[in-house]
């Protein structure tokens, strides 16, 4: 059964909406359209006749809608709590943000994105004013469109090129508009940080004023996570991408390679040209992805929560669900029935195999009498036999290992201020956590182990300052 999702991305200056066929032969863009918001008069009414425009376009009828508004609307917050159950972050968020927020949190929606889940949470906590909130629905449900999704400018595409597009696994993902622009700073396929911030007009200053913003983000990362963030690239979209050159001006400061993000041709390709109209990457990326999170499942920000909750639609797929459940309590019973089959098959080899197993071992062992387990007794006389042919010197692993350490030890001078918090002996390598006082003591430490005898090669992985600035932290790997 197919369906159709409308991506539909709103900006200060520009509507831009993406229906997407989504069916068991793939995906395929139905229909596109982008519609500038004039600045003239009200905001709300120049949104509406936007809306309208686009709605005599495309014909969105029956379809889902995941919508985003404009990122510096949102205030954004990374925070850490001591526990990882999603309902106790969401109890504790407003007693979090309210002492660092200039207005109540009885005036905002907050929702979170998970950044880390381990003992404690990393977050980065989102949250939008209601009235605004109250203000683009309101506009929407003038024209019959009720989003199940509301999140913001720019994070959807970002968590596509993340997670389903060909991205180094460090990088930056930059939203660029008339007025603002976002930076999400994504590492292995996550976001860990978004920073939205205003533009410059014009010229090469409004150029210089982005990096000097994307270089501050890059700074605020290593404030924030204990790891270290150097990005590999940068991924611009947005509306004002008309400027020629951008990418080699923003390159030349930023010395980070930077190319036009174009998430059409990182998925199933781009869409063909629409009457008047022809697929422009820059300004179609983010509604795109927004149909695409709703296709692939990918969790997001929401902020249809609280009194903004989207209406359960029970009504609408009541028929599909049925026929659905019905095939579900079908494939239920066939399941079921190949289970029993195959666990009297494997009952029934199991049977055969416990008997050769007894055979084999009073072959083995004719001097003992009474059998219980005899797969354990096998392997208590097999260890009973080793252990009656080992030579003295055989055990020597330990004295090695002890013989390791005290060289190491030995090797690295009683004057060198270094603390040794982590060593972990692996079977092909050695690794080594600490913290010294200068970078220069890291690398004399690794030219004092490589001669040694006992390594064949060393690899500093990571050093870094800690937040105090004062110390140096670093990581050492030493193959054996």
């Amino acid at each position: 059964m197919s369906r159709k999702i409308l991506g539909l991305d709103i900006q200060n200056d520009a509507v831009s909406a993406v229906l997407v066929r989504s069916s068991a032969k793939g995906n395929r863009v139905e229909a596109y359209q982008r519609v500038s918001i004039s600045d003239q008069g009200d905001i709300e009414d120049s949104l509406i006749r936007s809306l309208e425009m686009i709605a005599e376009r495309i014909d969105f009828a029956g379809s889902v809608c995941i919508a985003s508004v404009p990122a510096d609307q949102i205030s954004f917050r990374n925070i850490r709590v001591p526990f990882k159950d999603q309902k106790k972050i969401r109890q504790i968020l407003p007693f979090e943000l309210e002492p660092t927020l200039p207005f109540s949190v009885d005036d905002i929606i907050i929702d979170f994105h998970p950044v880390n889940i381990s003992d404690h949470s990393d977050i980065i906590a989102a949250a939008i004013d209601k009235s605004r909130l109250q203000s683009y629905l309101e506009s929407l449900a003038s024209l019959k469109i009720d989003p199940e999704i509301v999140t913001i400018g720019g994070y959807a595409a970002a968590l596509c090129l993340a997670q389903i597009g060909n991205t180094p696994e460090n990088a930056l993902f930059v939203d660029i508009n008339t007025h603002n622009s976002s930076v999400f700073s994504v590492v292995s396929g996550q976001i860990y940080l978004i920073r939205s911030f205003p533009l410059k007009s014009s010229g090469s200053s409004r150029i210089e004023s982005l990096c000097i913003n994307i270089e501050r983000t890059i700074s605020a990362f290593d404030s924030f996570f204990d790891l270290p963030f150097d990005p590999k690239g940068v991924f611009i979209t947005g509306y004002d991408l008309d400027e020629a050159g951008i990418e080699e001006e923003m390159e030349r400061v930023l010395k980070i390679p930077v190319r036009r993000a174009d998430l059409a041709r990182a998925t199933d390709g781009t869409p063909a040209d629409q009457p008047g109209q022809s697929w422009e990457p820059g300004r179609m990326n983010n509604a795109l992805a927004l149909s695409l999170i709703e296709i692939e499942g990918i969790q997001s920000l929401n902020f249809r929560r609280g009194p903004f909750a989207a209406k359960r639609r029970w009504a609408e797929y009541k028929k599909g669900m049925i026929r659905t459940g019905i095939l579900s309590a079908l494939i239920l019973v066939l399941v079921v029935f190949n289970m029993l089959i195959n666990s009297y098959v494997m009952e029934t080899k199991v049977a055969r195999l416990d008997t050769r197993i007894t055979d084999i071992f009073k072959t083995t062992f004719p001097d003992v009498k009474r059998i219980v387990d005899p797969v354990q007794q096998m392997r208590m006389k097999i260890n009973a036999k080793r252990k009656a042919n080992l030579l003295p010197g055989e055990l020597g692993e330990n004295r090695l290992v002890i013989d390791m350490l005290r060289a190491i030890s030995k090797q690295i001078p009683k004057k060198t201020d270094v603390n040794l918090s982590r060593l972990v002996i692996g079977e092909e390598n050695i690794l080594i956590s600490g913290d010294t006082d200068t970078f220069n003591a890291v690398d004399d430490i690794k030219s004092r182990l490589e001669a040694m005898d006992f390594f064949k090669t060393i690899t500093i992985t990571s050093t870094n300052k800690d937040k105090s600035g004062n110390r140096i932290r670093f990581k050492m790997k030493l193959a054996l």
